[in-house]
């Protein structure tokens, strides 16, 4: 039988339990279109107001990895909200039958973990993101549900996710209970992973289950394990995964050159610098040899007079009156008594030069807090990070800001963090 709610929803059939309702489809008559209702029960009317209050906020964020808020209210002893009906099937009644697998796995719980950045930017975090609170399309992407009530610890953020993975990896409805458990039976599920990307996925799974990940860490993690060469003919890429809180200075940033566009050299230089000499033939040869042979003995007999006429001038020189081996007045007998003149010692310039003064990092950035890094450019922006003893990692992407400067940056700023947590920020090379 049908339930109305009012006149102008109708509940059809129940979809799928939540952790604080029934989820139904349904109908909307006024617009002539399926819904989706969650169907909560009241608890008392401050309760009922705090909770239509959380409704409103959440309603605001509209994001395709998320369930969209339609509208809320209450009916008798529920309060309702009205979802837009989505293609698929929640996530746990796909678990022993989807085909998914390896890094079609791996993709979809990195996208959905860039769709929880989107929503923490909008102050919307502390969801569950574990299977009961999941949707599969038909297209094997991942939506969230419920995004408004607070989910467990161990369901939400990068261990969620590492969980998820899990679930969906090994067909459980049931996460890990210790990193073995998961190591065990993780491994040989997520098969067509390279060694390397299954040695990268498990190195950064162990950090999570010790907490010393954010999500930001592991969304950016999971992207260079995607990234990693997947071709049997090449070797697999060494993976290092996010450094631990010891020696944050030496591991500060991801190698630049992988931002950077590397030209290919142009074809006509490669064909001359590969072009080998053309060798000459023996008459050639003989020809330019005949031909250098007479400029050969007139440069040799250039030499050979000058050398005899400097001679003459210089015997003519000494026999002169007044020549070097000539006293005043004498006939040549007396010794020289003229005393050199010391050459003017040259002035050595014995200054030092100042050393040109490196940039210092700035004095605002707080060691377990993520620096403010808007409005900075690169260097700058590197030694804030630097100072909070935190890793990072950045884009060059088209924006209207300035060129040069920082324009976005995630996690956002002012924001507790561990040592050795990565930021990553965005900078402008304008429009």
């Amino acid at each position: 039988m049908e339930q109305r709610i009012g006149e102008r929803y109708v509940l059809t059939e129940p979809i799928h339990p939540l952790a604080d309702g029934v989820m139904y489809a349904g109908k909307d008559l006024s617009l002539h279109r399926d819904v989706f209702l969650l169907m909560v029960e009241k608890s008392g009317d401050a309760s009922s107001s705090d909770y239509l209050r959380v409704l409103g906020q959440a309603a605001q964020f509209s994001d395709e990895r998320f369930f969209h808020i339609l509208n809320a209210g209450l009916a008798e002893n529920h309060v309702y909200t009205v979802l837009t009906a989505q293609k698929g099937t929640p996530l746990p009644a796909q678990l022993g039958r989807h085909r998914m697998r390896g890094i079609e796995i791996v993709s979809a719980v990195f996208d959905l973990g860039k769709g929880m950045q989107e929503a923490m930017e909008e102050g919307i975090s502390g969801f569950s993101v574990t299977a009961e609170n999941m949707w599969l399309t038909e297209d094997n992407r991942l939506k969230v549900m419920n995004y408004w009530s607070p989910g467990k610890l161990i369901s939400r953020g990068s261990l969620g996710l590492c969980t998820l993975l899990y679930q969906i990896s090994t067909h459980s409805k049931q996460g890990p209970a210790t990193f073995d458990q998961y190591q065990e039976n993780v491994v040989p599920a997520l098969t067509g992973l390279t060694s390397g990307q299954k040695e990268a996925l498990l190195a950064l799974s162990r950090r999570v289950f010790r907490e010393e990940v954010s999500l930001s860490s592991f969304i950016f993690s999971l992207r260079e394990i995607i990234a990693l060469e997947k071709s049997p003919e090449a070797p697999p890429k060494a993976f290092i995964p996010p450094a631990a809180p010891a020696e944050p200075v030496r591991e500060t940033a991801p190698p630049r050159i992988q931002y950077r566009h590397e030209e290919e050299p142009a074809p006509e230089r490669v064909r001359r610098t590969e072009k080998p000499p053309r060798a000459k033939e023996p008459e050639a040869e003989e020809a330019d040899t005949r031909e250098r042979m007479p400029l050969r003995r007139t440069i040799w007999t250039l030499g050979a007079a000058a050398v005899v006429l400097l001679g003459i001038a210089v015997f003519m020189y000494m026999l002169l009156p007044g020549g070097p081996n000539k006293g005043p007045g004498s006939g040549g007998t007396a010794g020289n008594t003229a005393t050199a003149t010391p050459s003017p010692t040259p002035t050595v310039n014995t200054a030092t030069p100042s050393p040109t003064p490196s940039p210092t990092p700035p004095t605002d950035a707080v060691p377990g807090q993520i620096p403010n890094l808007i409005g900075m450019t690169q260097e700058a922006a590197e030694q804030a990070v630097k100072a909070a003893g935190m890793r990072y990692s950045y884009f060059i992407e088209p924006n209207p800001a300035e060129s040069g400067t920082v324009f976005r940056q995630d996690p956002p700023p002012n924001q507790p963090a561990n040592k050795g947590d990565r930021v990553t920020f965005y900078i402008s090379k304008g429009q």
